[in-house]
């Protein structure tokens, strides 16, 4: 492909190459370099991809693209752009020959609900018995298949690891979906995604936001840079689907008023949830839209459960779904990986909660769906990450829960023993909580403990099926325990 094309759509400031030139590759991290690519130097958090540009050329690399001027010399072929970044995701998707132009892209972002909200629409959208796909934080999928890319290597190992891939793993997954005749994609967009304009190279039909509370503030500086990345994907969005009972949600709403649609729970917006029953079995509510009604059923329990069916009902309504197959993909949806996640039909659930707003939504939602049993939740926080909400978990599932075991949660290079201290620090110490450092120890230990009439949440692993420590990351299976702990039942 010549270059020329490859970089189409990307503001160039300066060069001393030839456009005309063609290339067969595209690389961003120095390992993958390889002859006739074109090498685009990205300053990372960990990396500065330009200290590699000497190693880039000597590999065969036949232009470097940057965005820092100064490694722009003579002696070298380089193309000097506005972001590098957004120049990456842009020459991944003309090398793949723009496969998202033709597909409706609906993209989900917020701090919790991303993933639920995601897999409502795509069951919606099967449902309907439309060609689509799914990129997810558990999985990608393609009309209820998973997908794989990359010489054979599961696309499900890359999406796993992030919210949202990087544009080589993304816009490969997008061609599959444009030789599939895929018509709509839904995805989740993490602020690291927009942040770093990994989805420059497609247009969002529809950009919807659940919520926002405190998360990844080892990354953003504070609250309010969190926000502006996460309102990036509204900013380039046609339309807009906001949860107005969310306080950042109604900044959103007011700015984008003239593109968007509201939902609430707890009173007026355009999509509004009436009569809403929640059971231990599900929750049922009517969805009001303009003079139309539609009542909503689904088998996941808890609050959290109506606000991300009414993310996805409004979006469906938005394509243009009829109500039936809302109503059919909203109640067919009977299990999310990782999300209240129950264990072999036990009171025992596990759940992808690690944020503070979410681990508290969580637990109050049991609290009151089984308010005379005795609640007992395990958890941890993940290392080389946020330690201010270390304490602040600590005492939200303290003081709500009526017994915690504090444990590990992928403490990767920090010593497990600190982080929990961390979170002892803001324990309530009139409950009980036992510290567990080993998780595997901590399961079996919580699942041992359990009476007849108890319930045990497991917080923070969710899908997960690894765990990364100093000593890198390996399998890791809270079922698989569970399976040895209850062996005797089988």
């Amino acid at each position: 492909m010549k270059i020329e094309k490859l970089l189409s759509g990307v503001l160039v400031l300066e060069s001393n190459i030839d456009f005309s030139s063609n290339i067969s590759h595209i690389a961003s991290d120095h390992r993958k370099i390889e002859k006739n690519c074109i090498f685009i130097a990205i300053n990372g958090s960990k990396r500065n991809g330009n200290d590699y540009i000497d190693c880039a050329i000597m590999e065969g690399a036949v232009a470097i693209v940057t965005d820092e001027k100064k490694f722009c010399k003579n002696n070298i072929p380089f193309i000097l752009v506005e972001n590098a970044r957004s120049a990456l995701a842009k020459a991944w998707s003309n090398f793949y020959d723009n496969p998202g132009k033709n597909i409706k892209t609906v993209a989900i972002t917020g701090t919790n609900g991303k993933t639920s909200s995601a897999y409502f629409l795509y069951s919606i959208l099967q449902s309907a018995h439309i060609s689509s796909g799914l990129i997810s934080t558990v999985e990608c999928l393609i009309n209820g298949e998973k997908i794989e890319t990359n010489g054979g290597g599961a696309v499900i190992d890359v999406s796993a690891a992030m919210t949202t891939p990087d544009p080589e793993a993304f816009y490969a997954i997008y061609n599959i979906m444009k030789e599939k005749s895929v018509k709509v994609a839904v995805i989740e967009a993490s602020s690291h995604a927009m942040e770093q304009n990994r989805l420059d190279g497609i247009d969002i039909e529809i950009g919807a936001f659940t919520n926002l509370s405190r998360e990844h503030l080892d990354y953003h500086k504070n609250m309010e840079e969190y926000f502006s990345t996460k309102e990036k994907l509204l900013k380039i969005s046609k339309k807009c689907v906001i949860n107005i009972d969310d306080e950042y949600g109604k900044r959103l709403m007011e700015k984008y008023k003239n593109k968007s649609y509201s939902f609430s729970v707890n009173g007026f917006a355009d999509f509004s949830a009436k009569s809403v029953n929640y059971t231990i079995d599900g929750c049922n509510y009517e969805m009001r839209f303009k003079d139309d009604s539609v009542s909503i059923g689904s088998k996941i329990i808890g609050k959290f459960t109506v606000y991300n069916t009414m993310l996805a009902s409004a979006c469906a309504k938005l394509l243009n779904i009829d109500d039936a197959f809302i109503q059919k993909g909203i109640s067919k949806q009977n299990l999310i990986k990782g999300r209240l996640e129950q264990y072999k039909s036990k009171p025992i659930y596990i759940d992808y909660a690690h944020t503070p707003d979410a681990m508290e939504k969580v637990i109050k939602c049991m609290k009151e769906l089984e308010p005379r049993k005795k609640l007992i939740v395990l958890f941890g926080c993940g290392g080389d990450r946020d330690k201010s909400k270390r304490p602040i978990m600590g005492n939200i599932c303290t003081s709500l829960a009526d017994f915690t075991v504090i444990t590990a949660d992928n403490s990767r290079t920090e010593n497990v023993n600190n982080i929990l201290q961390d979170i002892i620090s803001g324990v309530n110490s009139k409950k009980g909580f036992a510290v567990i450092p080993s998780r595997e120890e901590a399961i079996k230990f919580a699942a041992k403990a359990m009476g007849e009439n108890d319930i045990l949440l497991l917080l923070g692993k969710g899908h997960e099926e690894y765990e990364i420590t100093s000593e890198g990351k390996k399998y890791f299976s809270e079922k698989v325990i569970l399976d040895e702990v209850f062996s005797g039942d089988l």
